[in-house]
């Protein structure tokens, strides 16, 4: 090894404050974990906080390198709280990865209703701009920055049990696209992580059997469904230095369902 290089586990984290917003399961929960491997203090917001005292524990964090701080994401005053909380905490913030999100019941477009459409969109793409909004102030004040949003194969296809999921995870494209233009002369960049079918209580509590969770396998060409840790992995490069000339872009983490069909076409014979 060249004198100064760095080795591949090094991710450039250590020391480093890093925001995870849902981090009480799911990949939230992985991110707390690998962020923490990372040496990073890490603070765990959610709305409950037990299963973020959880995150932190599960992750051999103690309360000198994590923090867990409640936070709803479609409250505008929650998440300002939880974003000077972390400032006044540890000094500043470096890296967030905001992973809170909603599938909402699935419906009929006829059936469906009203208030669950404001509820998915209010937190995920409502809830993921107020996260930028605060966390793009602080990150600027302390001279840059990286903030990971968390797409979906729903931002680049549509989804017929939920079209305003679909809709949303859209959105949030759109607004990390936008934000990472807006943000890089002030050396914040923004980029998101765009998950397939992962093995979460989300996932599951959408496809409970076991011949569901086959099907949403099969659709995959590597025939199988995602793990939080894959998801969280590419979370941590986003936000390390390691991704320093990365911005704006959408990651898809699926697979290869978003390539294409991996069924041959068959050309027609004579």
């Amino acid at each position: 090894m060249h004198e100064g290089r760095r080795p591949v586990q090094d991710m450039g984290l250590e020391g480093k404050v890093v925001m995870v917003t849902g981090a009480g399961s799911g990949i939230g929960r992985a991110a707390v974990a690998a962020f923490a491997a990372a040496g990073a203090l890490v603070v765990a917001a959610g709305r409950r906080l037990e299963p973020l005292d959880t995150s932190l524990q599960l992750a051999g964090l103690t309360t000198e390198n994590g923090l867990a701080i409640s936070c709803d994401v479609t409250d505008e005053s929650s998440v300002a709280h939880a974003v000077e909380t972390t400032v006044s905490r540890f000094g500043r913030l470096d890296a967030a990865v905001n992973t809170a999100g909603s599938f909402g019941p699935t419906s009929p477009l006829a059936a469906s209703r009203y208030e669950d459409a404001i509820e998915v969109v209010s937190v995920n793409l409502i809830g993921m701009w107020l996260c930028l909004k605060h966390q793009a102030g602080a990150m600027s004040s302390a001279g840059g920055g990286s903030i990971v949003t968390t797409g979906s194969v729903a931002s680049f296809l549509g989804h017929s049990g939920s079209p305003m999921y679909a809709a949303s995870k859209h959105g949030v494209v759109g607004l990390t696209k936008s934000a990472a233009l807006q943000l890089a002369p002030q050396n914040i960049r923004v980029n998101a992580i765009c998950p397939g079918s992962t093995d979460t209580p989300m996932l599951r509590e959408l496809y409970p059997d076991a011949a569901q969770l086959q099907a949403r396998a099969s659709r995959a060409p590597l025939g199988r469904i995602g793990q939080p840790e894959e998801a969280a992995a590419a979370a941590v490069w986003l936000a390390s230095p390691w991704s320093s000339y990365v911005t704006g872009q959408a990651l898809a983490i699926d697979g290869g369902v978003t390539a294409g069909s991996p069924a041959p076409v068959r050309q027609p014979t004579n």
